[in-house]
C-alpha cells in the first residue's frame, strides 16, 4: 500500500513535464523502468500498452522521434532542405494518476480484514492470493511482457533452486505475461504464497518470491539490465523512488536470541536490519558509480505503515508525507523533469527498426514539436 507514494512522486514528475510544454506520455521519457514489489507493480502499469489494459491510456497523442540526416557537400551547397528520419514512435501511455487510485479502489479486496484462527497465521500466508491475482489478470489481461512500450523490469526471487535473483524482463521475457510478472515481484512472503510459474521456453518450473528478499531498492539490477540494453551508454541517469521507511531506531538487549531477533513488537529486528542494510548498499553502489547521475527521492516516514493497511485516514497520511518528502525534493525533481524535456535521443527507439525512409522537414512539419534532431 505504500505505493502511494511513489506513484504520487510520479504525478508530480508528470505536472512539471506539462508546465514545461512537454506533453510526450510520461512513460515514453524512459529508456527502461524498474520496480520491485508495490515498485514493480507501477513499472509494468507504466509500460503496458493501455490499450491492452484495463486503465487507459494519459490522453496524450502519439508523437514521433526523428534524427537529422547528413548531408553531402553538394546538399550543403545547393542549400537543400534538411532532411530527416523518423526513429520511431513514442507510444500512449497509461495515465499514472490512474494507477495511483487503484491503491484505495482495490486495497481492501487485496487486504481484506479477518479473523485469523489463534495461530493460523504460523501455518498458512495471511491472504488469500486469489483476490489478487484476479485484480492483477483484469488489470493486464493476457498481455505479453514483451509488448511492453518501454524496457520494463520487475524484480522476483526464485527459490526453486538453490535461490537466485529473478529479473522479468521484456527484453528476455521468456514469454511471461505482464500479471505474472506483477504476481512474482508481489508474492511477499507470509503475506501471499510463492508465485509457481513454468518458464515457457526451457520448462522449467520456478518458484518466485517478491523482488524485496533480494533488492528492496532494484537500482544495481536496473543498471545491468541497462548497460545490457545499451552496451554504448557512458551515462545513465536514474531516478529512484522510494515507498519510505521508517527509523532504524531498536532497543537491542545484550541476550537477544531467536525470539529476541523476532520480536514482534519491534517489527522483527533482524529483518528491519536486513532490508535496511540492502537498500543502504544499493544506495551507496549508485552514489559512488561514475557512469551514474543518481536522483534518490525518499526518507524516513514520521509514521510506521503497514505494507497491507487500507484505511482512507492511513492513505491520506501517506499522500501528505509523499507531499512533505516531494517539497524537500522538490529541486532534484525539477533538475530531473528538465533534463528529461530536454532530452531529443530516445535509446529504447534504437531497440526498433526505423519507421521510415527519411523525409524533408517541410514535409512533415510536427518534427520539431516533438524533439530537435
Amino acid at each position: 500500500m505504500r505505493g502511494v507514494i511513489p506513484s504520487y512522486m510520479l504525478g508530480k514528475l508528470a505536472e512539471l513535464l506539462v508546465a514545461q510544454g512537454d506533453l510526450r506520455p510520461l512513460a515514453d521519457h524512459f529508456d527502461l523502468i524498474a520496480g520491485t514489489s508495490t515498485g514493480g507493480i507501477i513499472a509494468l502499469g507504466l509500460a503496458c500498452p493501455p490499450d491492452k489494459c484495463s486503465i487507459g491510456s494519459d490522453g496524450a497523442s502519439p508523437s514521433y522521434a526523428y534524427e537529422s540526416v547528413k548531408q553531402t557537400f553538394f546538399q550543403k551547397l545547393t542549400k537543400k532542405p534538411v532532411q530527416y528520419r523518423k526513429l520511431g514512435v513514442l507510444p500512449p501511455s497509461v495515465d499514472i494518476k490512474r494507477i495511483s487510485s487503484l491503491y484505495r479502489e482495490y486495497g481492501k479486496t487485496i487486504f481484506p480484514k479477518k479473523q485469523s484462527l489463534l495461530f493460523g497465521s504460523l501455518f498458512i500466508d495471511k491472504y488469500d492470493c486469489e483476490p489478487l491475482e484476479a485484480f492483477l489478470q483484469d488489470f493486464f489481461k493476457d498481455t505479453p511482457l514483451s509488448e511492453a512500450t518501454v524496457p520494463v523490469m520487475a524484480m522476483s526471487y526464485d527459490i526453486s533452486k538453490s535461490g537466485r535473483p529473478f529479473p522479468l524482463c521484456s527484453k528476455d521475457s521468456h514469454q511471461f505475461l505482464f500479471w505474472e510478472a506483477a504476481r512474482a515481484t508481489s508474492a511477499a512472503p507470509t503475506y501471499f504464497h510463492p508465485a509457481f510459474f513454468t518458464d515457457r521456453e526451457n520448462g522449467e518450473n520456478l518458484v518466485l518470491l517478491d523482488g524485496g528478499v533480494v533488492a528492496n531498492n532494484p537500482v544495481l539490477y536496473a543498471y545491468q539490465e541497462a548497460r545490457a540494453l545499451y552496451p554504448d551508454c557512458t551515462r545513465f541517469h536514474i531516478l529512484s523512488l522510494s515507498t519510505g521507511k521508517a527509523e532504524l531506531n531498536l532497543q537491542i538487549s545484550k541476550n537477544t536470541g531467536v525470539i529476541g531477533w523476532l520480536d514482534p513488537s519491534q517489527g522483527a529486528p533482524i529483518q528491519k536490519i536486513l532490508n535496511t542494510a540492502q537498500t543502504q548498499s544499493a544506495d551507496a553502489f549508485a552514489r559512488n558509480n561514475p557512469d551514474i547521475s543518481y536522483y534518490r527521492i525518499g526518507r524516513a516516514l514520521k509514521n510506521s505503515y503497514k505494507m497491507d493497511i487500507t484505511t482512507d485516514e492511513a492513505i491520506n497520511e501517506m499522500l501528505a508525507e509523499a507531499e512533505d518528502m516531494y517539497a524537500e525534493k522538490q529541486s532534484d525533481m525539477e533538475t530531473y523533469a528538465a533534463m528529461l524535456s530536454r532530452r531529443t535521443v530516445f535509446d529504447q527507439l534504437a531497440l526498433k527498426p526505423l519507421e521510415q525512409e527519411p523525409l524533408s522537414i517541410e514535409a512533415e512539419t510536427d518534427a520539431p514539436q516533438t524533439t530537435s534532431p
